[in-house]
């Protein structure tokens, strides 16, 4: 679904958060950081910023005849939130492994029983492309009714080559039922198929890559570094493979286990790394500042039950630029961001401004679009996420209710709950 530049003026916000961009992730005490204005409001043109200010100067220069305006008085305008860490093309259902998992069972337990991510990947391979794409529209509308405007997607439920061309296609073709704008990463090295060892499916991603680049729809190479997985070496053959053939990484990393992957995705280059439940405070200490962004996912930490959080706060005071993200996937079916960060702010204890900023400007960054989203600037696609709340920390108080007001892209309204409520 393309959506055409649109004019539209939003005035007399409560609150208006810029979230300004400097040029960089938010790091260190710059996480925390809103830039609100009161009474503010913005013009948009041909779908980008014009302008931003008081509502009163925003008048003054851009109440032009024939320009809808939309009233936000008693909401909050975010950048429009940016969900930088998703696997939405699955089949099959994995709810009852959950329910398994809390009377007791071990994840061991469950895959050795044929569950987990291999019991997607079996059922992904058997669905018909049109049942897949069904499953996409659905869970796009969730997505979107969360907050979000852009969204990474992966593919890593197919492991073969075939199979994840297939899937790569169909996250392309998706692009038709959503208004949302989807960036797409190959997720080959997901997990180790069965019957294989790492070393030989290592090799076999190391052949993937280039006909998925041939293909041409994806931005991102992501790629595991996990112990029983793929190791260290392992993992950093594919970043100097992707660095080769000049696609950009990313990293599933300490998400059960301390594994070196955090160390593992910075020296790789990786622009992202994602999870980092048990990377070792002295890992992180020992790395230090750096452009690799840490996308922690709190609600894979809950469904996971895990006996460690990620330590956000240890990242931020290393000047580690943090993001967040749902991780929606075929175990977790959380689709809405702002709930996400909503449970962030107490789960990691980070500030309800350290947690805006992770879902919008830093998420921007960790998918290598900031220059033209993430932020309420003038010259950026005009993408807003609504509250309904009057200031932004009054989404932390709200964890699971739903606070969207409405989703703004490129300045056309794509999703509204004020009719609803009135």
């Amino acid at each position: 679904m393309s959506l055409a530049g649109g004019d539209l003026n939003v005035v007399r916000a409560t609150s208006l958060a810029r979230v300004r961009d400097c040029g960089a992730a938010r790091r260190g005490p710059e996480q925390g950081e809103l830039d609100l204005i009161s009474d503010g409001a913005m013009a948009i043109r041909d779908g980008l910023i014009a302008a931003v200010g008081p509502t009163e100067e925003i008048l003054r220069e851009w109440d032009e005849d024939g320009i809808p305006a939309l009233d936000a008085s008693g909401l909050t305008v975010l950048p429009g939130l940016i969900e930088c860490h998703s696997h939405p093309l699955f089949a099959g259902e994995r709810h009852a492994e959950y329910a398994e998992r809390l009377a007791g069972a071990s994840l061991a337990e469950i895959a050795a029983r044929g569950g987990g991510i291999w019991a997607s990947v079996l059922s992904t391979r058997e669905a018909s492309s049109a049942r897949l794409l069904e499953q996409l529209r659905h869970a796009y509308a969730s997505i979107l009714a969360g907050g979000v405007t852009t969204l990474e997607v992966k593919s890593g439920y197919g492991l073969t080559l075939e199979e994840e061309l297939r899937h790569l296609e169909l996250l392309a073709r998706s692009r038709e039922l959503t208004p949302l704008e989807l960036v797409i990463t190959f997720l080959g090295a997901h997990v180790v198929p069965a019957g294989l060892d790492a070393d030989a499916y290592t090799a076999q991603v190391h052949g993937m890559l280039p006909h998925v680049l041939e293909q041409g729809l994806c931005t991102f190479h992501d790629i595991t570094c996990e112990r029983g997985l793929f190791s260290p070496a392992q993992a950093q053959s594919l970043f100097e493979r992707s660095r080769a053939l000049g696609i950009p990484s990313r990293c599933h990393a300490d998400a059960w286990t301390s594994s070196e992957g955090w160390q593992t995705a910075v020296v790789g280059g990786a622009m992202s790394a994602e999870h980092l439940t048990y990377t070792p405070d002295e890992e992180i200490r020992a790395v230090g500042e750096t452009e690799t962004i840490a996308v922690l996912l709190p609600q894979a930490e809950l469904v996971y039950m895990t006996d460690r959080r990620a330590n956000a706060r240890l990242f931020i005071d290393q000047r580690v630029p943090v993001a967040l993200a749902t991780d929606y996937c075929s175990s977790i079916h959380a689709t809405s961001l702002a709930v996400t960060l909503a449970i962030a702010a107490p789960w990691f204890r980070l500030t309800p401004a350290e947690a805006i900023v992770a879902g919008t400007l830093n998420a921007a960054y960790a998918l290598g679009l900031a220059g033209d989203r993430g932020s309420i600037e003038p010259g950026k696609r005009g993408d807003l996420t609504l509250l309904s709340v009057n200031h932004p920390s009054e989404l932390c108080l709200a964890v699971g209710q739903e606070v969207i007001s409405d989703v703004i892209i490129g300045g056309a309204i794509v999703h509204s709950t004020r009719e609803e409520r009135t």
